[in-house]
């Protein structure tokens, strides 16, 4: 215990503030306050974070949203995927997808045919 020379009396504390034989001030504090005050703050705290765009909320938001587009990309693969599987059995069995394909992209036409090229609208 240190004692002020000019006083007599007891010094506070260091590291509590308090001097020997006095409570502190937090001691009768009831849980119930604790509850009623502490929890909407902390509440209050987490939303402005979440909401201002601090640290790891911004990058929790940005994983989200890169998800979302993920899945959303995904779906339209698999749609791709499965027209383009249709394509490949219609192509394999012949006919006139072959044929299709063979004037479109080729330009090919049979000998006894006469192709006219029209321009194209603007």
């Amino acid at each position: 215990m240190t004692v002020d020379s000019r006083s007599g009396a007891s010094a506070p504390n260091r590291a509590t503030g308090v001097r020997r034989g006095q409570r502190s001030r937090f001691e009768n504090v009831s849980p119930l306050t604790i509850w009623t005050y502490g929890l909407p703050a902390v509440l209050l705290l987490l939303g402005i974070m979440h909401l201002g765009g601090w640290g790891p909320f911004v990058e929790f938001r940005k994983t989200l949203g890169e998800e979302e587009r993920l899945q959303e990309l995904i779906v339209d693969l698999s749609q791709e995927n499965q027209d383009l599987q249709q394509e490949i059995k219609g192509l394999a069995q012949g006919g006139f997808g072959v044929e299709q394909r063979a004037r479109e992209q080729l330009g090919w036409s049979r000998p006894d045919e006469i192709v006219i090229h029209l321009p194209e609208k603007r």
